[in-house]
């Protein structure tokens, strides 16, 4: 007796998971047999009512046939109209849903009551039994939405039935409830322990075995599914995250260090970050992070320097801490998934090139602009940017960057658009030089012509070293500026 009540509790908290964790796929599933129940039911009814005509002597089509038609339409295109707009809640659902099977049952009490009432009832009864099969609900609710069909149905019996034919009625809806609460959980049972036992395995496919954070699947299919339904204001961040020199780390100490390394780089996140972040392993030692509703720099910085301390602190018999770099994004106006992750990669590689255990941070407005994009990147000492928009103010969108910081962050946002950068390059305090490393070694990047603006010999020869397209001495003639803007973009 105590195993049989410890085994019924066991099945009620399986299916109430059930409903928690796959009330999305519920969702999903119920209102597809909402579709393949109007198709097919429409079709049979059809079906029948022409059987019937040949073959029943005194059928006639009454008024009450014809409201299945006008329940059918409606239903499908509303469904129609939800599956085309993405997914719904389960107040929404259930509401379709429920006044379907309502409206359905209506004209099957309507057929039972009105259209034969010298007849026994059987389209009703038999609609009960097989309600719990097109339609999943948790128990009191199947047996609240039955009682009011069952109460309904017995209220027109009474009314349009003789009394004998109503408690035959009556006899037959109480025996099909019964029948059907408890086919109603048998299916739930089913249905409850088959999707737990799903999602289980789903969920360790969708895991990397060693550090046990999304695999790149999984972690791409879930950073695409956010973005499809982000709300358009809302803010996010993403962070991918690159261990330093770990080659070396395999070669000098051997590839169980470095698997070992992994895990625990993978523990690291899932404890740093939330529940709803996500969280996974990109391939071999890179890893990216997903934040909804980030939008605080500070918060997120704080974040990847706790990371970076927490990675230096694992021992794992290396003589130099290990370190990471980390390229970030901060947005609430970017919705592809594929741009956010190129800019995070560019904040990275940003990072990588300024020396190991760096991190770069990047707040993105994003804006369209219809125009070609010319980009001045300049301290303030030089006004370069009234000679950018005096030639070419009509014909292209000027934009300008005060730092080498917001220039790449700018060229990473618009690099497809960006037909020149007029860059200054200064020697005394090397403003420019990381810009321009960074766009010659980017390979998405170094196709974009410079023009670098130098007060010096020096930083003539500097910027030339660099490989600046161009080179001009800043007290040169407007029109020798405009000669090599043209010359430049027409490349």
């Amino acid at each position: 007796m105590y195993r049989s009540v410890v085994k019924h509790q066991q099945k009620n908290a399986d299916i109430n998971e059930y409903f928690e964790v796959c009330i999305d796929s519920i969702n999903e599933g119920n209102l597809y047999m909402l579709r393949r129940a109007c198709m097919y039911i429409s079709i049979i009814y059809l079906l029948m009512i022409v059987i019937a005509l040949i073959f029943v002597p005194d059928f006639r089509i009454s008024w009450v046939h014809v409201l299945m038609l006008p329940l059918m339409v409606i239903q499908y295109r509303v469904n129609v109209y939800l599956l085309n707009h993405g997914p719904v809640s389960s107040q929404v659902a259930g509401i379709v849903c429920c006044s379907f099977y309502f409206w359905l049952a209506l004209v099957f009490i309507l057929v039972d009551t009105v259209v034969y009432s010298d007849k026994q009832a059987y389209f009703v009864p038999m609609l009960i039994l097989v309600f719990p099969t097109l339609y999943i609900d948790r128990m009191y609710k199947y047996g609240w939405e039955e009682l009011v069909a069952t109460v309904t149905f017995s209220a027109f019996s009474y009314t349009f039935k003789d009394f004998n034919l109503f408690r035959r009625d009556v006899y037959m809806i109480l025996g099909a409830y019964s029948v059907s609460m408890v086919l109603g959980h048998l299916i739930l049972e089913m249905r409850s322990r088959e999707a737990l036992a799903m999602k289980e395995l789903k969920g360790e496919s969708s895991l990397d075995k060693l550090t046990h954070v999304f695999n790149k699947g999984a972690l791409l299919s879930k950073i695409d599914l956010y973005f499809l339904q982000k709300p358009e204001d809302d803010y996010c961040a993403m962070m991918i995250l690159d261990l330093d020199d770990f080659k070396s780390v395999n070669d000098n100490l051997g590839h169980n260090t470095g698997d070992i390394l992994l895990e625990h780089v993978g523990r690291l996140l899932l404890d740093s970050f939330r529940a709803y972040d996500i969280t996974g392993r990109y391939g071999g030692d890179e890893f990216v992070v997903l934040m909804p509703q980030m939008s605080d720099i500070t918060i997120l910085q704080s974040r990847c320097r706790a990371l970076q301390k927490l990675l230096s602190d694992i021992n794992l018999g290396n003589s130099e801490p290990f370190t990471m770099s980390i390229g970030a994004i901060i947005s609430n106006s970017m919705r592809d998934s594929n741009e956010v992750f190129m800019m995070a990669d560019d904040a990275l590689y940003k990072s990588k090139i300024g020396g190991k255990n760096n991190c770069t941070i990047w707040s993105v407005d994003y804006r369209h602009y219809e125009k070609p994009i010319l980009i001045s990147i300049n301290d303030g000492r030089m006004d370069v940017i009234k000679k950018l928009k005096e030639y070419k103010g009509e014909t292209f969108e000027i934009l300008s960057a005060a730092s080498d910081h917001d220039a790449l962050c700018t060229i990473s946002q618009y690099h497809k658009q960006l037909k020149l950068v007029l860059l200054e390059v200064n020697e005394d305090n090397e403003f420019g030089v990381l810009t321009m490393k960074y766009m010659k070694q980017r390979e998405s990047f170094n196709n974009i012509p410079i023009l670098a603006v130098v007060k010096s010999p020096e930083g003539e020869k500097l910027a030339k070293d660099l490989g600046a397209d161009k080179v001009l001495m800043y007290d040169l003639p407007d029109e020798v500026f405009g000669e090599a803007i043209d010359s430049l973009v027409r490349m």
